[in-house]
């Protein structure tokens, strides 16, 4: 029961983003984040300083091209591929420790967080945008990403290290 709560956990994000098409982080970005999370780290932080390291000066460049729109969110895209690959492993890693109970409680709170980014985001679609560079998909990584953090802290908090 418990693999296939694991299971249902780590498919429930990727049918959130499969509407768009995540696109390929560049050489270095991956890094660029995992550093960052390293130093935030290292200091005691939460790591939120990092989202939105690789897009948004990506973003600012793009706001400058004519096909501002598109690029805004093939740079939001970018960043949220790096951030649902560690969602993904966060997910893994909270559901293997702590026992069947966290299991099932990751598995159900996935549930949630994919409703409710379904809802959300979309909602970003239809601002103005200059207000919205990156729209929905924007959107999906700030909250990617934040989860991906409370999920790792947890996974590191119930995993021996």
């Amino acid at each position: 029961m418990t693999r296939l709560l694991i299971v249902i956990a780590c498919a429930v994000p990727l049918a959130t983003f499969s509407s768009i098409t995540l696109s390929e982080p560049l050489s270095g970005e991956r890094q660029k984040i995992d550093a960052c999370l390293k130093a935030a780290a290292e200091q005691g932080a939460s790591g939120v300083s990092c989202i939105g390291i690789v897009a948004d000066p990506c973003i600012k460049g793009a706001s400058t091209t004519d096909s501002y729109i598109k690029d805004s969110v093939a740079c939001a895209a970018r960043e949220l591929t790096i951030w649902t690959a560690r969602l993904q492993r966060a997910v893994q890693g909270a559901s293997k420790g702590g026992g069947r109970n966290v299991a099932t409680a990751v598995a159900a709170s996935q549930k949630n967080f994919t409703e409710s980014v379904a809802k959300l985001c979309p909602l970003f679609e239809n601002l103005d945008p200059g207000m919205s560079l990156g729209r929905a998909t924007y959107c999906r990584l700030h909250e990617t990403a934040m989860r991906a953090l409370v999920l790792e802290r947890l996974a590191d908090a119930i995993n021996p290290h």
